[in-house]
Parts: structure tokens; C-alpha cells; sequence
């Protein structure tokens, strides 16, 4: 019910522009309830490009506790990272003294466009709020949209896409099959030292993801569906065979339907030089 409301105010109310088109996949931990993420495209008008359009729509500070107690404390209590680094080496997320998710972050009194992909947004430095024993600043706060958490009142980790690399990640997640765990299996005192024999992938199963397959929820949804054409010159397309076999392979292929054949007459427009550089080679 969150998820489609979120849906809803995103693309049909619009709260960070025009929407053109959006995926989102079901993720399932080994802890915890299961997230979503999701990935939009704007319209070229609503596109996110100026440091004041990041500003606008994404926020990494906690806020004033006189202004607005209740998001100070939604801030707080949902989108801290951690805290780890020196005053907790202990925490889930270091790996060899460091966090592997870069936290805490540097101080900044201005956003910075396109950084590895990813803006790096500002963080100024302000006075410090008491989060559990730990007393922490800007630094661990994680990206938000201040309406969304408002409204939500949940973690939502919104961040600006600058780069192509940066959506990667998401659509791994359509294609990386179902959480497995290592199990071993043996009589109590037996020893098998075999690591090959010994351990077994097996399938993991919690609560939460079990009540979502029961209740046949998507996994996975797209706005669009996208198909690639392979766009050849008649009589050129690929043709895979065995050994022994071309004749039949060439007549199988003369009698198949393919989406799409580029038999047409060329418009004189692009009949050029740029034309032929576009298509037929890559210089």
C-alpha cells in the first residue's frame, strides 16, 4: 500500500517533475522488511542539472528542531547512517577500519555536480544532534526528500543520477535470482573437511519475502517495455547454423518472421555521409 502511494505521488502528482517512464524491483534482505528501488526518467523540463535543483529536491542536513521537531526527528530516526568510523568501529559496515559505504561524509557549504556519477551534496557544518549514546553532525545523514519523509515517515534514500553508471546497480537486481545461504549438514561429531561436499547453496526464505510471494505482489515493474531491433540490410541478417546443416539453416531463415527488415528506400536526408558513419562504421 506504501509502494503504490509512493508511486502515485511521484508520477501522477509529480513532485520532482514530469515523469516519462520508471522501474522499480523488490529487494529482500536477510534482515529487516523488504525496500524498493526505483529509478525515474524526467521530461527534458523537469531533469535535474543546476546545484539549486539538487538543493531543491535532495537534502543531507538535519533540520532545525525549532522549525520542524517532527522531520528533525524523522531525519534522526530513520536516515542517520551508522554512526560508525572512529566512534564505532564495530558497526555492520566496516570493512579493514573503513565504511564501505564512504560514511562519514566531508563537509560542504556548496553541492558539487557530477562526482563519480553521483553529486556530492552539501553538508554544512552545524551543531550536533544527540542519536542514541552517539552525539553526530551532517556527515551521517543519508540523502532525503524532505516531503517524502514527511509524508512517509520511513527510510527513503533519494539520490540525483548524473551519470549512466550511477543506475547500473538497479537493474542488476531484476536478474540476480533469489537470496541463498551456505549450509552444512553432517552427523554431530562427524568431520568432513571437504569444502566442496560440505557446503550446500540452498535458498533463503524469511518472513517477509514468503508473505510477498504468497500474496503474489510484483517483484519487479516497468513503465515501458523496451525491445531491441537488430537493423541489418536485406539479406544480411545473422544466421547461426551447425556444421553440415547451412542449406536448411538459410531456408529456416528465408520463412522466419523478424521485427524488423531495413529494406526501405533511403530518404535523400539521410542518404550522406553521416548517415553511412552512423550505421556502417564506427568511425
Amino acid at each position: 500500500m506504501k509502494l503504490k502511494e509512493l508511486l502515485e505521488d511521484i508520477c501522477k502528482h509529480g513532485i520532482f517533475g514530469t515523469v516519462l517512464a520508471y522501474i522499480y524491483v523488490i529487494e529482500f534482505q536477510k534482515r529487516g522488511l523488504p525496500h524498493a528501488h526505483i529509478l525515474l526518467t524526467l521530461d527534458s523540463e523537469s531533469k535535474i542539472r543546476t546545484k539549486d535543483d539538487i538543493d531543491k529536491f535532495v537534502n543531507t542536513e538535519f533540520p532545525d528542531p525549532c522549525t520542524d521537531l517532527r522531520l528533525c526527528q524523522i531525519v534522526t530516526k530513520c536516515m542517520v547512517h551508522g554512526p560508525c568510523g572512529t566512534i564505532n568501529i564495530n558497526f555492520s559496515c566496516m570493512r579493514d577500519g573503513h565504511c564501505c559505504k564512504s560514511f562519514p561524509k566531508q563537509f560542504k557549504d556548496d553541492t558539487e555536480e557530477n562526482v563519480n556519477g553521483y553529486p556530492i551534496y552539501r553538508r554544512r557544518a552545524t551543531e550536533t544532534v544527540q542519536v542514541g549514546k552517539y552525539s553526530i553532525d551532517n556527515r551521517w545523514v543519508v540523502p532525503y526528500n524532505l516531503w517524502l519523509l514527511k509524508n512517509f515517515n520511513a527510510h527513503i534514500n533519494v539520490e540525483v543520477c548524473a551519470s549512466v553508471k550511477s543506475v547500473k546497480y538497479l537493474y542488476k537486481y531484476v536478474y540476480k535470482g533469489h537470496n541463498a545461504a551456505s549450509v552444512k549438514i553432517q552427523k554431530e561429531g562427524a568431520l568432513d573437511h571437504d569444502a566442496i561436499l560440505s557446503f550446500v547453496e540452498g535458498r533463503y526464505v524469511r518472513g517477509p519475502e514468503a508473505m510477498w510471494r504468497l500474496n503474489e505482489f510484483n517483484l519487479s515493474h516497468k513503465s515501458h517495455t523496451i525491445v531491441r531491433l537488430a537493423v541489418h540490410l536485406p539479406q544480411q541478417q545473422p544466421i547461426v547454423y551447425q556444421d553440415g546443416q547451412e542449406a536448411q539453416a538459410i531456408e529456416r531463415a528465408a520463412l522466419k518472421m523478424i521485427f524488423l527488415t531495413f529494406h526501405q528506400a533511403l530518404p535523400p536526408v539521410i542518404s550522406t555521409r553521416r548517415y553511412d558513419r552512423r550505421f556502417y562504421s564506427k568511425g
